[in-house]
């Protein structure tokens, strides 16, 4: 990865999404930013303030823009650093980019003005990752997860943890020194037993206080499965409450899949989370030379094989309502949509849910049975939870068995007075340390940093 090994280059990129939206945003940062925005602005850049949003005229094109600039060390990656905002169309943004770029800057590689961050110290390698993670969220409950990194409590309490750690490490290494001098222990094993044992205890409560990433990556799969026109779009905004599906009495109107998270707060008042499906209506009298419905029958087919619970849509106004086959593998369950509509369907199914998208009947009862049916599969938007990336469970589990491993060394010898076999026991405690360590980037290798930023876009 590059900005491994250049910091020294100023770096430029366009940081706004991609495509036409009102303004774009172009950011550099580096040594030469002052000249740079000299080459491409009509005000003197000294006459700009500092941190705050201010009016320039550009050169080329002439036109107005706004400008942020700041200053080392109080800036994001803790260099000159400015913020150009424009238009954001995107021939502007690239022709102003590479005029940049033509003044002396380089592009930016993917997470560098981040990296440079992590280099000043303004962050440590778990809050790189939770801005990575906030931007790739898709759902509240990663957002949340992601929030908890960026606000550092793991690298903070791999930090307190590194700290102590190394403390002892220290007095083990110490008596390494003085094992000719049999009046001097640095510490005993029964002292640094006690301090493992506890350091030991913390890490397993973390571990079991906490989740994997991959159970906020799979949020369960709820797929609306029926005929056309049986009124699963509907249905599906419904449950969403508000209009995300275009809905048609003309059957074959959706497509594609939709899909969308849906928050419940279960009986016992946790908040969770689940995915909402809407797919095309299945019909096996789809017209075989028509690649468009071949392809939304296939998408919707893969889509019902992806799914945690089916629920099958009916349409209850109607006397032979289609009931498309589904996985006999998967949970299913079964409603009749259009209630508040005359049919003798309703009448001949009352032992299936009767729904209305349109008077909002028993749509907050099929939710509740919906949250019910996925129990704790559906994942929990806890605002305390911590979430680990594999990365982080594979460092704290490893720390843990090392530290276990020194108090088995240390178990028949907690009476003594001196640490026996202390350089065994010492090498247990280093690889501890460098595991609790490389969590926030203090002793991580290259190649583990290089893996962290390149997750990252352009401009960030």
């Amino acid at each position: 990865m590059q900005p491994l090994t250049n910091n020294q280059d100023t770096i430029v990129a366009v940081s706004s999404p991609p495509g036409r939206s009102l303004r774009g945003l172009i950011r550099l940062s580096g040594d030469d930013t002052h000249d740079i925005l000299s080459k491409l602005i009509v005000d003197p850049v000294d006459n700009v303030s500092l941190r705050t949003l201010s009016k320039v005229r550009l050169k080329s094109p002439d036109m107005p823009a706004l400008l942020s600039v700041f200053k080392n060390p109080h800036s994001y990656t803790g260099q000159d650093t400015a913020e150009l905002q424009v238009p954001g169309h995107p021939a502007l943004l690239d022709r102003l980019m590479h005029q940049m770029i033509d003044a002396g800057a380089r592009l930016a590689e993917p997470g560098e003005f981040t990296f440079r961050a992590f280099l000043a110290g303004k962050l440590d390698l778990t809050q790189a990752e939770g801005i990575a993670a906030t931007i790739q969220a898709t759902s509240d409950t990663q957002l949340k997860a992601a929030q908890h990194l960026l606000d550092g409590e793991l690298g903070g309490f791999a930090r307190e943890l590194v700290d102590d750690l190394g403390t002892r490490l220290a007095l083990v290494e110490a008596g390494i020194d003085f094992t000719d001098q049999e009046d001097v222990v640095p510490i005993g094993p029964g002292e640094l037993d006690e301090r493992l044992s506890m350091i030991e205890a913390r890490l397993t409560e973390l571990l079991s206080n906490s989740r994997s990433w991959s159970e906020v990556e799979a949020l369960p799969w709820v797929v609306l499965v029926g005929a056309p026109s049986a009124g699963k779009s509907t249905l599906f905004n419904a449950l969403l409450g508000q209009e995300r599906a275009v809905i048609d009495a003309v059957p074959g109107t959706t497509r594609d899949v939709l899909c969308e998270p849906v928050k419940l707060k279960t009986q016992d008042g946790t908040e969770r989370e689940w995915i909402l499906v809407d797919i095309a209506g299945l019909d096996e009298s789809i017209n075989p030379d028509s690649p468009l419905d071949k392809q939304s029958q296939a998408v919707a087919r893969e889509a019902i094989e992806r799914a945690d619970l089916i629920v099958r849509v009916v349409d209850g106004s109607q006397v032979q309502s289609v009931s498309p086959n589904v996985p006999n593998n998967c949970p299913t369950m079964t409603v009749l949509t259009k209630a508040d509509l005359p049919g003798d369907a309703q009448v001949s199914c009352n032992d299936m849910l009767h729904v209305s998208a349109a008077t909002g009947q028993n749509i907050a009862r099929l939710r509740d049975m919906i949250g019910e049916q996925l129990g704790r599969s559906a994942v929990s938007v806890s605002a305390e939870m911590l979430t680990l990336q594999p990365r982080h469970e594979q460092s704290l589990r490893s720390a843990t068995q090392e530290l276990a491993l020194a108090r088995k060394q240390l178990a028949h010898q907690l009476d003594a007075r001196a640490i026996e076999d202390v350089e065994l026991i010492a090498g247990h405690l280093r690889q501890a340390l460098n595991d609790l360590a490389a969590l926030g980037g203090q002793l991580s290798p290259d190649d583990v940093i290089g893996r962290v930023f390149a997750t990252f876009c352009v401009g960030k």
